[in-house]
Parts: structure tokens; C-alpha cells; sequence
């Protein structure tokens, strides 16, 4: 349910007894407060889930009810600063985009098939002190270009046949070798939930005798994407070639579920991870201001996708 802000209650200035054993109940469940959390926020005209993650300071709007409403951003606003979001997205169809931008939201890609037969646009918004959101500097974006050209140069010399071995794995596993990454600070993509109602799948690949990586794949029958996570970055060429074989592999095993299009988010500096993506079929269709969490740092992300079929081919 959507949380209300209380007034603290005092007597003369001072905090009552009953609030003092409110505050002191509210500090021990800090522990228990998941990481992820769907909260809603519901009026007469705006209806919308907040999918909240607090362990990459990210969040997803899902909006039930468009329109363009000084009370969405309000209540986006509260919440990500008294959570301790940085970052927040929604994925809308194309006439939803102008309500987001006119409550400050600012357009950062388009995930292709994302609705099945029609695009989804990103929308994003970086929570500061500021309204308006931070936007992607010029710096950020010449840092882009060279990270995608350096990608594709090295991807023309990945095989197209790669001796990789790519398997589904229990969630236990994946989740475990999760969080050993995050532990070190090598984690990339949490493996947390995205959408609502999503099924999501996990896989493990290595290469001769690298050591294996994990990705994730959370995907929607009903919509026919799929968000692609990776665990941590490529650190060697036996590496990349192991993560691009397992991305190809896990875009037919989705391709065979029905699911025509697939995305991810990697950090914009990041010219391993895009090699990989680059040789199993993906580009850039946007750039997110902050949209990814590596270590303690927040940096600009790429918005990585690929169309794996044609829906209309099947009609």
C-alpha cells in the first residue's frame, strides 16, 4: 500500500512516549525492510506502482492511468528521497511520452517490441534538490561513442561459433554467486525484480577455463520482452566470449518462448560487457543519466536491446 507521511507527535516540543516506541519499533525493522518493494499511489485521477530497489537506488513507475499530473511527480519525489532513490524510470507507449517529459521526466531510449507490436519509451528522471532532472552531459555522451566503437571493433573478431558451454540453473545458485559479486563490488545487474507478475529465468557460462558468469533473464509472456541482466563484467577475451556465446544462447531459449524483444543496461565506460552484447546481436537505443549502480558509484548507462523476431511475421 501507498505510505502516508505522519506527523510526529509532541506534547510542549517535546516526542510523546508513544512516538518514542513508534521510532524505536521503526529502528528495529530496518533490518526487514526488503529490498525490493512495490508501493501504489492512488487518487481520483493518477493511479501508479512504485517498484522500488534499495539496493541499486533505482526505481520503475508503472502508470495505470496517464496524464500528466503535478501530484505524480510529488509523490515520486517523497518517496525517492525518503528512500534513498537516485533513479527512476518508465517505460510508456509513444503518445505517454509528452505527459512524463511535462512533469520532468526526460526521454532516454526506446526499447524496440518492447509492447510486443509496438516500442516502448524510456523515460527517466534523476532525483537531486534540483526540479529539473540531470540530463547526460556532452562529456558523457563523446565517453558513449567511444566505448560503442571500441565494442564493435572488438566484437568483428569474436567467432560466430563459439565452444561456450551455457546452462539454466536453480535461482538458489545464481542468486548466491549474486551476492559474492556484490560483495567484492564487481556486481553489475542485481538479478532483482523489474516488472510485475514477470517469470525470469537463471543461466551460467564459461568459456574453456574462466571462471563462469551469470545472467538473468526476467520476461513477460503477455508483452513478449525481456530484461537481460548480467552479473559483472568480462575481464578477459576468454571471458567475452564466453558471455556473448551465453547471450546468444539465452536469446533463442527466449526466442523459443515466445519472446520477441530483449534489453539491458550496462555502464557507458564499460567496452567488455558491450563487446559481448555487440557479438549476441545487441545496440544502443538509448543513454540513461545515473542509470546504473557499480561499487559505490553511479554512472551513466547504456540502454542495450535487441529485437529477437518479428510478431508480425507470425500473424
Amino acid at each position: 500500500m501507498a505510505r502516508a507521511a505522519k506527523a510526529k507527535s509532541t506534547r510542549g516540543g517535546k516526542t510523546t512516549p508513544a512516538a518514542k516506541a513508534k521510532a524505536k519499533a521503526k529502528s528495529k525493522s530496518k533490518s526487514k525492510v526488503p529490498i525490493v518493494e512495490e508501493l501504489y499511489f492512488r487518487s481520483d485521477s493518477a493511479y501508479l506502482c512504485f517498484i522500488l530497489n534499495r539496493r541499486t537506488q533505482f526505481a520503475r513507475i508503472i502508470d495505470f492511468r496517464a496524464g500528466a499530473l503535478p501530484a505524480k511527480r510529488l509523490y515520486i519525489q517523497s518517496v525517492a528521497k525518503q528512500e534513498g532513490i537516485r533513479k527512476v524510470i518508465t517505460l510508456v507507449e509513444k503518445d505517454e511520452v509528452s505527459s512524463w517529459t511535462k512533469v520532468g521526466f526526460v526521454r532516454e531510449g526506446t526499447i524496440p517490441g518492447f509492447y510486443k507490436r509496438s516500442d516502448g519509451h524510456l523515460c527517466g528522471c534523476v532525483i537531486g534538490d534540483r526540479t529539473a532532472s540531470v540530463e547526460v552531459s556532452d562529456k558523457s555522451v563523446k565517453l558513449t561513442d567511444r566505448t560503442i566503437n571500441a565494442a564493435k571493433k572488438a566484437a568483428k573478431e569474436l567467432p560466430e561459433r563459439i565452444r561456450a558451454t551455457t546452462y539454466e540453473i536453480e535461482e538458489a545458485d545464481a542468486l548466491k554467486a549474486r551476492d559474492q559479486a556484490w560483495r567484492k563490488g564487481k556486481g553489475i545487474n542485481p538479478f532483482d525484480t523489474f516488472g510485475r507478475d514477470a517469470a525470469r529465468g537463471y543461466y551460467e557460462t564459461s568459456y574453456k577455463k574462466t571462471k563462469p558468469n551469470y545472467i538473468s533473464a526476467e520476461y513477460q509472456d503477455c508483452f513478449g520482452h525481456s530484461l537481460i541482466e548480467v552479473l559483472r563484467s568480462p575481464e578477459d577475451e576468454d571471458e567475452i566470449k564466453a558471455l556473448c556465446a551465453g547471450l546468444r544462447d539465452v536469446g533463442e531459449d527466449l526466442k523459443a518462448r515466445g519472446i520477441v524483444s530483449a534489453f539491458c543496461f550496462a555502464p557507458n565506460d564499460d567496452v567488455q560487457l558491450g563487446t559481448a552484447l555487440v557479438g549476441a546481436g545487441y545496440r544502443k537505443t538509448g543513454l540513461l543519466a545515473q542509470g546504473i549502480l557499480t561499487g559505490d558509484v553511479r554512472k551513466d548507462a547504456i540502454l542495450w536491446t535487441r529485437k529477437l523476431a518479428n510478431p508480425a511475421e507470425d500473424d
